[in-house]
């Protein structure tokens, strides 16, 4: 266990929590429509060939090459931006009023035409396609980040986060929704058992692990069978974002959280030194990097030991 750590097992529901959860909707990374309620706030982060790319609220987007401090660049939007990724040589931004972004250099950005005024949430790239999900039940996709095709979610409940693993892409969404698919193409449902909004998921250590609202904490060993439950870090609060690297899960959170575990079962706070929202975080070039509201970045070597740029 790190220094200040401490362990969570599942804990019992506080209802006090949820109007709280509610509240933070707008807040959370992953969340996206709103403003944090910051003057400004990340969203999203990611590493590509440039450096780490960085979005938020009213189309801010920063960069920071060569693991140094974060730069802002013109993403020529106002749009609140959610969600980034990088893959097969670029990098891939999305956001509010289906707002994608697209940058081979992380400097000259290109907003493409996209088939939906929604927000857009998460995007994620496998098997040479982009996959991005987003309000109403909106998945596109794309083989080249330019042309978008809808796929039929069979819901019209936002979803908020996408991954792949083992052969199956899960989206997770409002009200507890999961749909998983084979093949990017049929979406079909499953029990999550949880009603509270899942904001993103990842796959790591043979498992699937999502989480969300009230400090919700979903977790497979398949994306068709879920366990669920909500973790007291904050007073429940809302869990934003999560990676998996160096054989561990770090997920952050409302009011800095951040906890790490190995497979979404014991979960270990660590002092994350800032109180502020982090709603995005990522691993590359030997360090998490945690990003969120008044544009904090927190970075680690370890998902232990962090500092506040």
């Amino acid at each position: 266990m790190g220094r200040g750590s401490r362990r969570f097992g599942a804990r019992a529901f506080v209802p006090a929590a949820l109007g709280l959860a509610m509240a933070a909707l707008a807040a959370c990374g992953g969340g996206g429509g709103d403003d944090d309620g910051n003057q400004d706030g990340y969203r999203g982060v990611a590493l590509g060939s440039a450096g780490y790319v960085a979005v938020g609220t009213r189309g801010i987007l920063s960069v920071a090459a060569n693991g140094g401090k974060f730069d802002r660049v013109d993403s020529g939007v106002r749009a609140t931006l959610n969600g980034v990724t990088f893959a097969d040589g670029r990098y891939v931004v999305v956001g509010d009023s289906g707002t994608v972004l697209t940058s081979t250099d992380a400097f000259a950005w290109t907003t493409e035409a996209v088939p939906t005024p929604v927000s857009l949430q998460d995007v994620t790239f496998v098997d040479g396609r982009y996959i991005a999900v987003g309000y109403a039940g909106t998945i596109l996709a794309s083989t080249d980040a330019r042309l978008w095709t809808p796929k039929d979610s069979g819901t019209t409940t936002a979803l908020r986060g996408i991954t792949v693993g083992e052969g199956r892409f899960v989206v997770v969404g409002d009200s507890g929704l999961i749909l998983t698919s084979t093949d990017g193409e049929a979406w079909s449902p499953v029990a999550s058992n949880t009603g509270n909004a899942l904001a993103r998921v990842r796959y790591g250590a043979g498992r699937f692990v999502a989480v969300g609202f009230v400090g919700t904490v979903a977790v497979s060993d398949d994306g068709l069978a879920w366990s669920a439950r909500r973790e007291n870090f904050q007073n429940f609060a809302t869990l934003s974002d999560l990676v998996f690297a160096r054989e561990q899960f770090v997920i952050v959170g409302l009011a800095g959280t951040i906890v790490t575990t190995p497979n979404g079962d014991v979960l270990t706070q660590q002092i994350s030194r800032t109180s502020r929202q982090l709603s995005g975080v990522t691993f590359g070039a030997d360090e998490y990097v945690a990003v969120g509201g008044d544009l904090i970045v927190d970075r680690s070597p370890n998902g232990v030991d962090w500092e506040v740029d």
